[in-house]
């Protein structure tokens, strides 16, 4: 297990004394100790950049943040397991593949641990809202709190958005353009959510022990992995030790989505990657995502995205 205290985690003295850079770019690589991969960090403009981390750690990393300046962050996680728990909060918020979270910290301590059970692949929005001049009532509500976070899974905008982030094939001063106007869609993407569930503005209030999240959690991981076939309600609930009533609404509660919309939503995604790659028909890419009715495959595709799915290959 390795730990490590951050005085302030993102004013970037930590990636100049726990990884090496490499070459000219702005990427980092993990000291063989830790483990292997790197950690590339991009300056979009002041009080904002981009963090991509591809990194498979050999131990436990422990890490002790002190943030005492508002600082707004987006993530997003590929892969990968890991726990945060703020001073403020009375429980501990997953790291886990699939959930994109906004999260809001000022003058408050987290404490963060990432496990070496998978390799870790995920992204960070960071934006110092002291050096951006950004007028939002929306970020004016949120202030109102030492932490906050707000956790979406199951939401396919999102990961389009992050995978357009990723693949961006501009170059020099049109790439940071780019690379900003994306980051600046996922932030209002993320605020227009809020209303979704008044609760989230604080979560102190919230009926979800910390037993029950972990459970959650534990549902939303089975469903990762039975998307194509997922359990009955009934059974999903047995297996993750959570009532119907509490497994419906506590999922709902936590990641802004239905268990059903969440199934729906990872079903999109793996049948959008398979028609882009042209290499099957519709009725073939309905079968392969578990819709044996290529029609109501269809009519949930066009909904989900807003377009036919025998448009995929076009776009």
């Amino acid at each position: 297990m390795v730990s490590r205290h951050l005085d302030d985690a993102y004013d970037g003295a930590d990636f100049h004394t726990m990884f090496t850079r490499h070459s000219e770019q702005d990427r980092y690589l993990m000291p063989s100790h830790l483990g292997e991969g790197s950690i590339q960090r991009i300056p979009l403009r002041r009080g904002m950049e981009l963090v991509w981390f591809d990194t498979a750690i050999s131990n436990d990393i422990q890490l002790d943040f002190d943030v005492q300046y508002p600082h707004l962050e987006i993530s997003y996680t590929f892969s990968g397991k890991g726990v945060y728990e703020p001073a403020a909060q009375a429980h501990a918020l997953q790291l886990t593949s699939g959930v994109s979270s906004l999260t809001y910290m000022d003058g408050t301590r987290v404490y963060a641990e990432l496990s070496p059970e998978e390799h870790i692949r995920h992204m960070e929005l960071r934006l110092d809202l002291n050096a951006l001049n950004m007028i939002l009532p929306e970020l004016d509500r949120i202030k109102q709190h030492s932490f906050f976070s707000q956790q979406l899974a199951g939401i396919p905008d999102i990961p389009i958005l992050i995978e357009q982030m990723q693949n961006c094939s501009y170059q020099g001063s049109l790439r940071k353009l780019f690379l900003e106007g994306k980051s600046l869609e996922l932030l209002a993407f993320h605020l227009s959510r809020l209303d979704d569930n008044p609760s989230e503005l604080n979560m102190m209030k919230s009926k979800l022990n910390a037993d029950d999240i972990e459970r959650l959690y534990k549902a939303k991981e089975i469903l990762d992995h039975t998307w194509k076939q997922p359990p009955t309600l009934c059974e999903l609930a047995r297996m993750a030790y959570l009532n119907d009533y509490k497994l419906k609404l506590g999922f709902k509660e936590l990641f802004g989505t239905t268990v059903f919309g969440y199934v729906r939503a990872l079903r999109m995604n793996q049948a959008r990657m398979i028609l882009e790659q042209g290499s099957v028909n519709i009725s073939e890419a309905s079968t392969m995502v578990g819709y044996s009715n290529m029609s109501h495959f269809s009519s949930l595709y066009k909904k989900t995205f807003g377009y036919n799915p025998s448009e995929c290959g076009k776009r």
